[in-house]
C-alpha cells in the first residue's frame, strides 16, 4: 500500500511517500519561493553550438542558457538561430552558476505512465506480470510512446490517463507556432506533482482544510498533524550524515563537488560481512532515493569482498540506478541521473 502524508506549515509545505510501512520519499515546497524548474517545456532558440562538447546552449528566458546535449538518439540536428522545444531534466546549480540542462526528448507523466512522444512504442517495466493486458489496452499511433510503470493496476483508469497525456501534448504542439524563447508549461507546485503521481490505489492525507480542497476530492483532510513520528524522522534524517542501520552500524554519506561517497560502519555489530554488506546496499539504494542523491556513487563497503553478484541476492535496484561493479581497491560503483540538487543540499540553501 502506498501512503502520501502532505503537511502544511506557513512557511513551509513537506511530503512524505510510505511503502509497504517504509518512508521511500520525501519533498519540500516554500510557498513563498518559486517552484522547481524540473520538468518544465520551453521554446528556446539554439544560441550557440559547441562540436567539441556535442552540445548546444539555448536560450530560455532564463538568466543563463541551458545546456542541450546532441547526443540524444536518432532526433535531426540543431542549428544556430533555430527553435526548439526542450523540457528540463536538471535544474539550475547555484553553486557553480551554470544554467539548467536540457533535452529535446520531452516525456510527460501522469500516473503509473509516462508519455514520451519522440520515443515511439510501447515500454513495460520488468516487474509488471501480466503483460499481454498492458499491450492491447492503448491505441497507440506510431509516433507515440508509452512508459507503463510498475505499480500500473488494470483496475486503474489507464486509458483515460493516456488519453489525457495525448491531449496534453496536443496542446503542447499548438504553441510551437509562437516566437521563442517563452516558458509553454510553467512548473508543477509540489502538490500538483504529487496529484499528478497518484494512482487511485493511493492513499494521500492533508492536515490543511484549504489544500485539501483544491485537491477536489482526492485527498483526504486530517485534523491530526499528517506527518506522524516516522516520517518526522526520516526527516530529520536529512540533517545528518550519519545514518543508524537496523541491523546495528552506520552508513556515513558524504556528498563532495564531483560524487558521492558512502561509507559502511559496523561499529562493533558485525557478525558475518557478506550479510551486513548486502543489508547495507540495501539502505543505501534508500538513502538515495529518500534524499535524490544524483551522479557518481561510490560505496566503500565492510572488508574486501571480490565478487558483485553475491552482494547483490536478492535485492531491488531501482531502474534510475546503474551499478557497475566493484573497484579495485573493492567501492562498489553506481550511478545515478542528477536531476537537481540532492534534498540535504536543498533544505541547506533554502532553509537557512
Amino acid at each position: 500500500m502506498v501512503e502520501i502524508f502532505y503537511t502544511v506549515s506557513p512557511d513551509l509545505h513537506r511530503m512524505a511517500r510510505r511503502e509497504e510501512g517504509v518512508i521511500t520519499d520525501l519533498d519540500f515546497e516554500i510557498p513563498a519561493q518559486s517552484p522547481s524548474l524540473w520538468g518544465s517545456l520551453y521554446l528556446g532558440r539554439v544560441v550557440e553550438i559547441q562540436k567539441p562538447l556535442q552540445a548546444a546552449f539555448v536560450d530560455v528566458g532564463l538568466a543563463h542558457p541551458g545546456f542541450l546535449s546532441l547526443r540524444e538518439g536518432k532526433l535531426s540536428p540543431v542549428t544556430q538561430g533555430e527553435a526548439v522545444l526542450v523540457q528540463v531534466n536538471r535544474t539550475d546549480n547555484p553553486f557553480e552558476g551554470k544554467g539548467v540542462r536540457l533535452t529535446r526528448l520531452i516525456t510527460l507523466s501522469l500516473g503509473p505512465l509516462l508519455y514520451t512522444p519522440f520515443v515511439p512504442g510501447l515500454s513495460l517495466s520488468k516487474k509488471i506480470k501480466d503483460r499481454q493486458v498492458f499491450k492491447n489496452l492503448f491505441p497507440l499511433r506510431p509516433e507515440e510512446g508509452l512508459v507503463v510503470r510498475y505499480g500500473a493496476s488494470t483496475h486503474d483508469p489507464l486509458l483515460d490517463l493516456f488519453l489525457q497525456l495525448r491531449e496534453e501534448w496536443g496542446k503542447v504542439q499548438q504553441q510551437l507556432a509562437g516566437k521563442p524563447p517563452f516558458c509553454i508549461t510553467p512548473p508543477f507546485t509540489l502538490l500538483t506533482r504529487v496529484l499528478r503521481s497518484l494512482s487511485p490505489s493511493h492513499r494521500l492525507m492533508i492536515d490543511d482544510r484549504t489544500v485539501a480542497l483544491l485537491t477536489k476530492g482526492r485527498g483526504a483532510f486530517c485534523k491530526e498533524r499528517a506527518f506522524d513520528e516516522p516520517c518526522e524522522e526520516a526527516w530529520d534524517s536529512l540533517f545528518s550524515t550519519e545514518i543508524p542501520m537496523l541491523q546495528g552500524g552506520n552508513l556515513s554519506i558524504e556528498e563532495t563537488k564531483g560524487l558521492v561517497v558512502i561509507d559502511v560502519n559496523s561499529q562493533g555489530a558485525l557478525k558475518h560481512a557478506l550479510s551486513f554488506n548486502r543489508l547495507a546496499i540495501k539502505e543505501a539504494l534508500r538513502q538515495i532515493r529518500l534524499r535524490d542523491l544524483g551522479g557518481k556513487i561510490v560505496m566503500d563497503l565492510i572488508g574486501a569482498p571480490q565478487e558483485l553478484p553475491p552482494l547483490l541476492q536478492d535485492l531491488t535496484i531501482p531502474t534510475d540506478v546503474e551499478i557497475f561493479g566493484l573497484s579495485p581497491l573493492h567501492l562498489l560503483e553506481m550511478i545515478r541521473r542528477r536531476r537537481r540538487l540532492s534534498l540535504p543540499q536543498r533544505l541547506k540553501l533554502q532553509l537557512n
